[in-house]
């Protein structure tokens, strides 16, 4: 299954008992809507399991919640749901990479958190899972209330007395008190009295008296990353090199100067390739004069065969340490730099270093060459900050990279293969 109400399955990004989730695009390339998530239902899973986390969601719509965009057919004669997309990633996570907090971010956090779970209580429902696995965070950095699956109903307008009556509404309470605990523990503040469901909104009010809202922060604390400046924009055209001295001194056939400029292309590339890098392409080098060395000269009239004519290499260096390593980050900054090389060279077979095989990257990217190769004008890089630069999502031998927020892509899909690291998908904003 590739396609799923309109929208083309990418890549899974969630798995449980019940369903699989999947990062989605539209497709119609001419769409609007932005990527979405898609929750498919396992085949086995009761209908009436699936039908009230399709009512809960509904009563629940509002700020804070995940949104639940459609419905569409999925197998085993089950809905799917069409979820918005919630790419910042959990909670859970950003506790695990940052154990302290500032204090305005755990305000920012919480309250509208606490406002969320009061609107559901009062709406009927019963979220079953609170806790830090269950708040997701959008493109904003705003704190959303997702995994509805245990979720139940009651009767909606319950007074707060009788609902503080209600074994789930206690069980929510009690979990909310848990992680708001964590939180602010992290955060270094202390927390204010124990939320009801009656207390839900001051217990938010109370928060906003500790500290001053501030934006969260979901980037990790890793160490910052330097870009080189030609992955943004394409250095000036230098004035032509002399032949170099050492050249000269190997007296090299007439015909073999028009190759030069090759080899000096390649030494001017080096100059700006990391130092794990020279090996390799001081190798390609090497190579290229020995080739010009060993082609035997030509007669005045005679005419070359293609065959023996000297090639440039197909496949810039590539720094194979990031690459083939465990960190996408790593690896797609790598990668993005010797794509920038690729289009400034006007060359497609570069990009097998790049983009994995018959992805919609390498589409994208051969088609920019070649339109290039026609005339174009050379287009401005990526504007990337590397310190924005974050793991979205990951599992397995796959990772959505956010370039950060103001960013175009707005982030970039990686898979991991025996070559190391590629790049799949751009993910527009």
């Amino acid at each position: 299954m590739e396609s799923l109400g309109g929208y083309r399955l990418v890549r899974k990004v969630g798995d449980g008992p019940r369903a699989e989730v999947f990062f989605a695009h539209p497709e119609a390339d001419e769409s609007d809507d932005p990527p979405a998530a898609i929750k498919i239902y396992r085949s086995g899973t009761p209908h009436e399991s699936v039908a009230l986390e399709i009512e809960t969601l509904s009563r629940a719509q509002g700020e804070h919640v995940v949104e639940l965009l459609d419905l569409t057919a999925g197998p085993a004669d089950l809905p799917a749901l069409i979820l918005g997309r919630l790419a910042g990633g959990s909670l859970d996570r950003l506790l695990a990479e940052r154990p302290s907090l500032a204090p305005g971010e755990a305000v920012t956090l919480l309250a509208p958190l606490a406002h969320a779970v009061s609107r559901l209580h009062a709406a009927g429902v019963v979220h079953g899972a609170i806790r830090a696995e269950s708040v997701l965070f959008d493109d904003s950095s705003t704190p959303v209330l997702a995994c509805f699956g245990r979720a139940t109903v009651i009767l909606p307008g319950l007074p707060a007395a009788k609902l503080e009556t209600d074994e789930g509404v206690l069980a929510d309470l009690r979990a909310f008190e848990a992680l708001a605990a964590v939180v602010l523990e992290g955060a270094r503040i202390a927390a204010p009295s124990l939320p009801t469901s009656a207390s839900l909104a001051v217990f938010a009010d109370q928060l906003f008296e500790l500290a001053e809202p501030l934006p969260v922060d979901l980037r990790s604390r890793r160490a910052a990353r330097q870009l080189p400046n030609r992955v943004v924009t394409a250095p000036p055209i230098a004035e032509p090199l002399p032949t170099p001295s050492w050249l000269e001194r190997l007296a090299l056939p007439d015909w073999a100067a028009e190759f030069l400029p090759v080899v000096e292309r390649v030494r001017g590339a080096l100059a700006v390739v990391r130092p794990r890098v020279w090996a390799a392409a001081g190798a390609v080098g090497i190579a290229l004069v020995a080739a010009l060395l060993v082609v035997p000269q030509q007669g005045s009239g005679a005419t070359a065969s293609p065959s023996a004519a000297p090639t440039t290499p197909a496949v810039l260096p590539v720094d194979a340490g990031p690459v083939s390593g465990d960190d996408p980050v790593d690896a797609l900054l790598a990668l993005l730099e010797v794509r920038e090389s690729c289009i400034r060279d006007l060359s497609v077979l570069c990009l097998d270093g790049v983009d994995q095989l018959g992805s919609a990257a390498m589409d994208a990217d051969q088609e920019l060459v070649r339109s290039l190769q026609q005339g174009a004008e050379l287009p401005q890089g990526f504007d990337i900050d590397p310190e924005a630069v974050v793991i979205a999502e990951r599992l397995g031998d796959s990772a959505i990279v956010d370039l950060g927020p103001d960013s175009e892509p707005a982030s970039i899909l990686l898979m991991k293969g025996e070559a190391g690291w590629r790049i799949r998908d751009y993910v527009e904003r």
